[in-house]
């Protein structure tokens, strides 16, 4: 993946400067430079530290939205990632009273919100998103028991124009997605289908704008001892139960003796996910199937 570039990164310092020091220089919007959100532009949501590059899902669900002025204007509802890669592609959010929209959910796409720290604390989190009752004029919303169609090309160029996002190719239309909230308490199954744990966390990547890693908590005669762990989002499939369509299972294609090699974590302990040593050695755990099936293929930390 390309690294966040010097330039967009002194942007997010600026943008989180100017919330810091007061809303009296938040007023003044031609102090602050235009944000690209072009993909091109590195990867937006800018984290200024790097305890914002690493969010847990559960963490950061309900958690409130302001704008530039630090206003209230909502509430991140789910996340809409892409079942095949975990890129994150869309944040369901209520606008409240603010601007007057009730408690129906919208579509943003996740290019149009900036992560930031609140006050220095490293579970909590705040999404910044500049947005008018102008640019939401004529927006349709939706009830959390009929969401919008995402392989509906028209409705993804819709949303990249009201929230002024700017591509450099199009997202393709794809109803291979998934919510956040329909993840989380997922069973995960092994290869021979059995089931061997359930989902318990989901670690979002905000500077590459994916779901990077599945907390998962194992069956205790899987892995002998009571331990989450960490597997990259690609070493599991998203499997629809051949039973109920609804209902739906990750698959992490290893046996049970292999289970019994890969390393977990306390609950109380949990890993550094910036430590890049860390993270290469989930790639190597976990991937090293795909590894030996594709010989020579480079599979990187961040891809």
């Amino acid at each position: 993946m390309k690294p966040v570039t010097v330039i967009t990164g002194a942007i997010a310092i600026i943008i989180g400067s100017v919330l810091l020091t007061g809303s009296g220089h938040a007023q003044n919007k031609s102090n602050f430079p235009k944000v690209d959100h072009s993909d091109s532009q590195g990867k937006i949501s800018k984290p200024l530290t790097k305890d914002c590059t690493f969010l847990r899902a559960g963490s950061v669900l309900n958690k409130g939205i302001t704008n530039l002025k630090q206003q209230d204007i909502g509430e991140i509802n789910d996340f809409v990632l892409d079942s095949k890669n975990g890129k994150i592609r869309y944040a369901a959010v209520t606008y409240g009273g603010f601007l007057g929209f009730g408690n129906k959910m919208f579509a943003v796409p996740f290019e149009a919100l900036t992560v930031l720290p609140n006050n220095n604390c490293k579970q909590d989190h705040r999404f910044l998103l500049e947005v008018s009752q102008e640019q939401l004029d004529g927006a349709a919303g939706f009830k959390q028991d009929h969401w919008p169609d995402f392989a509906d090309q028209e409705f993804l160029k819709k949303l990249d124009l009201r929230y002024k996002v700017h591509r450099d190719q199009e997202v393709p239309p794809s109803n291979a997605v998934i919510r956040a909230n329909q993840l989380l308490n997922l069973k995960v199954l092994n290869a021979e289908d059995h089931q061997i744990g359930k989902v318990e966390e989901i670690i979002l990547d905000t500077a590459h704008r994916k779901a990077r890693y599945i907390i998962a908590s194992l069956n205790d005669h899987t892995t002998n001892g009571n331990k989450l762990f960490a597997v990259p989002f690609q070493a599991l499939q998203v499997k629809s139960n051949l039973k109920n369509d609804n209902q739906q299972n990750l698959v992490l294609k290893m046996s049970n003796h292999q289970l019994t090699k890969i390393q977990g974590f306390d609950r109380d302990h949990w890993p550094d996910f910036t430590d890049p040593v860390y993270r290469k050695s989930l790639i190597e755990q976990f991937l090293f199937v795909k590894k030996q099936k594709d010989q020579g293929m480079k599979v990187g930390i961040d891809s």
